[in-house]
């Protein structure tokens, strides 16, 4: 049930000045809305409805809370089935976080004044409620509107024109929406080149599920060398403005990475100089790993460096897992003048290095130590060693909760051992 009082405010954010009137009880603002509204969760269980929605079915608040709202469709007396397109549009909603309008559709309730059952059309708008911050949906509000049935059944009348134009205009800016953001998403994070000698792997799985856009992002680039440049970083943020800042940190990072032959270290404080020339302002948790061609026994050497992030992962090839936790750097944009440090170890055939951003581990109410030993015993019990499959693993064991963060991850596989052919693997999923 909707409870709780927040101070009242007037249009320019200061207490309303009424003697006595300090607060606004929301069940009163739930309550005097005209229109019928229902919040349900996300499993269609009924957890508030307003006055005008009880009225409207005939029944009071406590019957309906708790139940799903296909069973309170089933307690009216005479009344209809789940209408299939609206029960999608919610479904719909859930999934994705955007609102759904549904078109006058036909729903014959009994009429309160007369008692009769008769041809009554209803508009539905059904809002998502997400949790502060992130884009997990967890509840909906479905708004329904009756509408005049003459005006529905009596041909095309400026009233119908409107509500169709209105439909279709909130449609077509969803969808639009939708592909900008699916269109940045995809040239951003493509896949990775193939590493010669090495399997690449690379994941991002989004928190804004409206967007499917955020902060995090990966790459991985080959210079002339033959040495490959693997980064993950997280600019704070999962919206549009969060995805913006990424992009341009991103092009950065990688500009200088491709270009210059020294150091992660090196590689990640020229970025941090030449985002400060171009004024973007953004802080990012950022690691930056330059792996050497294979020596002659077919090892590996890699360099790492961390600008504010989590500590890379390495799964040998016998099964053990070890956090590289050694030396941490500042933070990305904060220009202290002191250089970050680097660590190296080198990779046997076989082994796998994984690069990942907080999302993938950090847990509410838990120590990021004990979240990131989580993550090594996850590692260290996968049994299929093939890159792809160890990615799957991770992201299925260790995301702690679906959408609460954006995760990105790059991992590589030195060949020789459970990786048989070069290859390299991008996923998107949420």
């Amino acid at each position: 049930m909707i409870r709780g009082t927040a101070p009242a405010t007037v249009a320019g954010g200061g207490p309303t000045g009424v003697p006595g009137e300090e607060t606004l009880d929301y069940r009163d603002l739930f309550d005097a809305m005209a229109v019928p509204k229902i919040v349900l969760d996300p499993d269609l269980v009924v957890l508030d409805a307003n006055r005008s929605y009880t009225e409207l079915l005939g029944m009071p608040v406590g019957t309906l809370v708790g139940q799903t709202l296909v069973d309170v469709l089933a307690m009216i007396p005479g009344g209809p089935p789940p209408v299939p397109h609206v029960m999608e549009a919610i479904g719909r909603c859930l999934r994705t976080g955007m609102p759904e309008v549904v078109e006058p559709t036909r729903w014959d309730l009994p009429d309160p004044r007369t008692g009769e059952t008769g041809a009554r059309y209803w508009m539905f708008l059904v809002l998502p409620v997400t949790h502060a911050g992130v884009g997990a949906v967890r509840a909906v509000v479905v708004r329904v509107e009756e509408v005049d049935a003459a005006d529905v059944d009596g041909g095309t009348t400026p009233e119908r024109m409107s509500w169709h134009s209105t439909v279709a205009r909130m449609r077509a800016a969803a969808a639009a929406e939708r592909d900008a953001a699916v269109t940045l998403q995809t040239s951003v994070l493509a896949p990775p080149p193939q590493v010669p000698g090495a399997s690449v792997d690379v994941r991002y799985q989004p928190a804004n599920r409206i967007a499917r856009v955020g902060g995090d992002w990966y790459d991985v680039v080959l210079r002339e060398s033959g040495q490959a440049v693997l980064v993950v970083g997280d600019v704070a943020g999962h919206d549009v403005d969060a995805a913006a800042a990424m992009t341009h940190l991103k092009g950065v990072v990688r500009t200088v990475a491709v270009e210059d032959e020294g150091g992660p270290a090196e590689v990640l404080d020229r970025a941090e100089r030449a985002a400060a020339a171009l004024r973007l302002d953004a802080f990012a948790a950022v690691t930056a790993a330059v792996v050497d061609p294979p020596a002659p026994d077919g090892t590996r050497r890699v360099t790492w460096a961390r600008a504010g992030s989590l500590p890379p992962l390495v799964r040998r090839a016998d099964g053990d897992a070890d956090l590289l936790v050694e030396r941490p750097g500042r933070l990305f944009g904060l220009l202290l003048p002191k250089a970050r440090p680097e660590s190296t170890l080198v990779l046997d055939p076989g082994d796998s290095l994984l690069l990942f951003t907080d999302g993938l581990v950090e847990r509410r109410g838990e120590l990021l130590s004990d979240s990131l030993e989580h993550l090594r015993q996850d590692v260290e019990q996968v049994v299929d060693l093939r890159l792809e499959r160890l990615s799957d693993c991770v992201l299925a064991r260790s995301t702690p909760i679906r959408g609460a963060d954006d995760v990105a991850l790059v991992a590589l596989q030195v060949d020789g051992g459970a990786a048989d052919e070069p290859r390299a693997v991008g996923t998107m999923t949420g």
